[in-house]
Formats: C-alpha cells, structure tokens, sequence
C-alpha cells in the first residue's frame, strides 16, 4: 500500500520558531515534515531555495524595526519583496507570509503616525502579492494578537532573553492561524453542514413552542440564530452543501420555513431528514445519497447526547456543539471549526448545491432507463477536454487533494506541482456537461515521460462510462508509444482496483496489490460519449 507522503514545510523566522509550530497531523489535516532553518536568514533561504512544499516566511517586529528610520525600513521590506520574487520563479513551493502588528508604544505622535503608515505599507505589500500570486498565502497574525491582546500576547523581556517574544497566551492562536493556511492549501475541504433546527436555527422547539413561539429575531435571543443562519448562508454560497436533521414533525417544520421571515429558506437545504429515527441513520442515508463520505461532513446540533450518538456511531463526522447561550463562541463555529475554510473557491465550489440536486434528477433517470446505453444517451451526456490549462490550475489541484476512491494513485498536487506537469508533460481535465446540467470539471489525467502517473474522477459522474471515455481519449493521444499506469491500493481506492485490466490494459507485475499496466490497445466497447476539445 501506497504510504501518504507529508507535507514538506520550511520555517524562517526572526524569531524561535519552534514553539510556534508544535503541529500534528490532526491540526493541519496532513502528515507534516517541518524544518526550521537558522533565525533570521530569511533573504539567504529566499535565494537559495528549500526542498518544500512550503516555506513559511515569518517577520515581526525584529525584522522589521518600526524605530529605525523609515527609509530604511521601506528599503529591507524592498529587498524582502525582490527577494520573494526570485524565490516564486526559482521554486514550486507555495509561500505563507504573515500581516504585521503596529507599535504601541510612542514618545512623538507624529514618528508614531509614520509607524503606522508604515505597517499599513507592509501588510499591503503582503496582501497584494497574495492576491496576485496564487502560491502566496497570508496568515494575519495581526488580528490574531489583536485578539489575544498585545498586552497578554508579547513579552519583550523574553524576546531579549530567549528570542521568543510570544508569551503561552499567544503561541496556541499562532499556531492555529498556520495550521489553518496549511490545511487551506493541502487538504480537501469539507463538504456537508448537517444543522438541527431546534435551538440551532431557531430558539425553541416548534414542537412546543408553535410557528409563533419560536425566536429568530432581530433582538437577543432571536438575534443569535439570525446572524447563524446568515453565515450558513453564506458558507452555501462558499460551496458547503447545507442538510437538514432534526428530530420533529416534518409539517412543524416546513411550516416555520414558510411563515417566518428568515435568512435561510427551505431550499437552500440540498436535503432533509426531518423524523424521528436516531440522526447517526439520517446521516448515513444522507452519505449515501449524495455519494459523499462521512468524513467530509460537520454535524451542528445544540443536543450534546445526539452528537455523542452520532460520533460513537459514525467516528469520521465532526460533530460540533451549538450553544446559543454563550453567542461568541456560537457565531465563531463555522470560522473555527478545521476543515470548513478554503482559500479560494473555485465555479464548481460555487454550483455545489446544485450540483448535487441536479445529480438527484440522474438517479431518477437511471432507475427508469431501460439500459446503460439508453441512460446514456437520454442524458445527451458530452465531455469537454483542456490541455494545460492554467485556468484550471486551481480546480485540477483541489480534485487530485480530495479524490480519494475513484483515484489509481491518490497522489496529491499542489498548484505549483501541477504548474510543473504541464510543463513536463500533459495534465488534461474532463469537464461534463448534460441536458441536467454543468457538473464542472470531474475528471483528471496527467501523463508525463510515457507514464499515467494520476487518473482520477469524481465519484458522481460514475456510471455514465465517463471515466472510460476519458482513458480511451489520452491513450489516443499518446498512441506513438505505449503507455504506462500503475494502481496504488489505498483504503479507498479498491472499487477501481480493476480499472485498467477492464480497459485492456495489460498486467506487467503486482506485488502486494500494487499493479503496473502497459497500454496494448484498449479491448472493450463503449458507450461513445462525445469529446470536444477546448483551449
């Protein structure tokens, strides 16, 4: 079995970095390898280059000494910028910079008017190399301590001493705020929100209470869920898929969603289970329906016996506690649970609730359907190829991060990885479009020096004869010399353990469950879905 590779972070600071990145597996979300390189040589490994997935370029108030005149300031966070840049053209690693804090101390107002210019300059520079660059990322560290409070967060004398300005208040936030650009960059987001309704969209049960009774207000309590029920708004509009599982009469509830003025409507739920059965089998069904493992999902309940029947009876869930009493803590879930931010969202993030009431209507036509073939072509499916397409850099790098069961290698690539095939070889990406719908880009494949070093496709265009059509298309591609592939057995991944030898390719060698294939011509007779190529 394929053992998973961890992610490879460089660390240069002005300061001890140990402390700060005290990281498990469990707090980025990966198997992590990290180095720290000598304090302060932060421009001698920017030119140099590490052998890294990422450096994480950390700077503070050592590096950037806000007393010293400003001109001189302006002309190290020049050579910090110059620097930077080489280190984008030289390397494929992505790079974590971090927003500054202003001083907070001051003997003339306007020397102190001329810091926070230029720290404003600093953090701006940094922003705009973020949103310019797609392998920067910003930890905003700045409203970190401003959270923790600079006060309780920074101890001076201990930077003196030790080289460690950041005090035990201080460390575990930092870390954090790391683990979560990380886990951003690295690893695939989760997928499904499943809310409970009493006390967690509303406050009170409709059951008792009546439509009436229940608060989902503009003042306190009512306030509470009408501010949650606008952030899960917006994370569906993020690409987080919304499920309803309550406990409750299902007329009780529709009639709320109907009569009440809320943020949240009905529909904005992809699906419901709204009986009385225990939610761990609601969740499971749910799972099923939509294809999505139960890892991928967050569960939010108010009910600390419902989520400990869930987490004992379905372990991969995050199941997350709900408490409209304590209001910070309620409306900070979504932003601090692991596993729900993302970096960017790309189109089909965008359409993901859609996606998948559009995938319902598929299953309906296929129960229906007389054959695969009638299927088939009752969905007027066709299949759109691009070939290195840097505008789909950032989807085909999300796809090969959260593709687990229909993926031959389950290797993952990161934006600058996948920069670097398509200048070595060929990456293609397979989107699929039907009479239903757009599903987006589902399918990719890169071939590089005569090998398919990754095949994968998203579970929920299974079905369609999709994924053989996309193999049958590369290899025609490449017919000048016979191509390689080779399956890694993972603990997901056995449902395409016989990919390759359904598809006429031949067996060159297994050995404990590992297979490597040579392409002789593939056999089988498919379904023939329409291929058309786009720039």
């Amino acid at each position: 079995m394929q053992p998973p590779q961890p992610r490879r972070i460089a660390i240069v600071s002005d300061c001890v970095s140990k402390p700060l990145f005290r990281l498990r597996a469990e707090d980025v979300g990966c198997e992590i390898a990290v180095e720290h390189c000598d304090i302060d040589q932060h421009l001698q490994v920017l030119l140099s280059g590490v052998d890294a997935d990422a450096l994480v370029l950390h700077v503070g108030f050592r590096y950037f000494d806000l007393r010293e005149p400003m001109g001189s300031v302006r002309q190290r966070l020049d050579e910090l910028i110059t620097g930077i840049k080489r280190f984008l053209q030289q390397t494929s690693a992505v790079l974590i910079l971090n927003t500054v804090t202003p001083p907070t101390h001051r003997l003339v107002g306007r020397d102190h008017l001329e810091a926070l210019s230029m720290t404003h300059e600093i953090n701006g520079r940094f922003i705009d190399l973020a949103r310019r660059e797609r392998r920067v990322a910003l930890a905003d560290l700045a409203a970190v301590l401003t959270s923790v409070g600079l006060d309780r967060a920074i101890n001076l004398q201990n930077d003196w001493v030790m080289r460690m300005p950041f005090t035990g208040a201080a460390v575990p936030a930092i870390s954090s705020e790391y683990a979560k650009v990380l886990r951003e960059r690295f690893v695939a987001r989760k997928k499904v929100l499943v809310i409970d309704a009493d006390n967690t969209l509303w406050r009170g049960v409709v059951g008792e209470d009546g439509v009436e009774g229940v608060d989902v207000g503009e003042d306190y309590p009512g306030a509470v869920f009408h501010a949650f029920q606008r952030q899960l708004l917006v994370a569906r509009r993020s690409g987080l898929v919304l499920a309803m599982v309550s406990k409750n009469n299902l007329a009780d509830v529709q009639e709320v969603f109907a009569r009440r003025s809320m943020p949240l409507k009905w529909d904005d739920f992809t699906t419901h289970r709204v009986n009385w059965q225990r939610k761990s089998e609601n969740i499971a069904s749910i799972a099923q329906e939509l294809d999505v493992g139960v890892e991928s999902f967050v569960m939010i309940d108010d009910n600390p016996f419902e989520l400990e029947e869930v987490s004992r009876s379905l372990p991969g869930v995050t199941c997350v506690q709900f408490d409209w009493q304590k209001p910070a803590e309620a409306l900070s879930l979504l932003f601090k649970t692991p596993g729900l931010s993302a970096w960017e969202v790309t189109a089909e993030d965008s359409r993901k609730a859609l996606q998948y009431a559009e995938e319902s209507q598929r299953r309906e036509i296929r129960a229906s359907a007389g054959s695969l073939e009638d299927y088939i072509r009752s969905l007027d499916i066709r299949i759109e190829v691009g070939r290195n397409r840097l505008a789909a850099l950032a989807r085909v790098s999300q796809l090969t991060n959260k593709t687990n069961q229909f993926n031959l290698t389950t290797r993952r690539y990161s934006e600058a990885e996948i920069r670097d095939a398509m200048a070595d070889g060929a990456v293609y990406d397979f989107r699929v479009i039907d009479r239903l719908g757009d599903m987006g880009i589902v399918g990719v494949v890169i071939v590089r020096n005569g090998e398919i070093e990754a095949f994968l496709m998203s579970c929920r265009a299974l079905g369609r004869e999709i994924e053989s059509n996309m193999l049958a298309y590369v290899c025609a591609r490449h017919r000048s010399q016979p191509l390689r592939a080779t399956y890694f057995p993972t603990a997901k991944n056995a449902m395409v353990s016989n990919f390759y030898d359904r598809n006429g390719f031949e067996l060159r060698q297994a050995i404990d469950g590992k297979k490597q294939y040579e392409n002789v011509g593939m056999q089988r007779t498919l379904v023939p879905v329409p291929i058309s190529e786009v720039d």
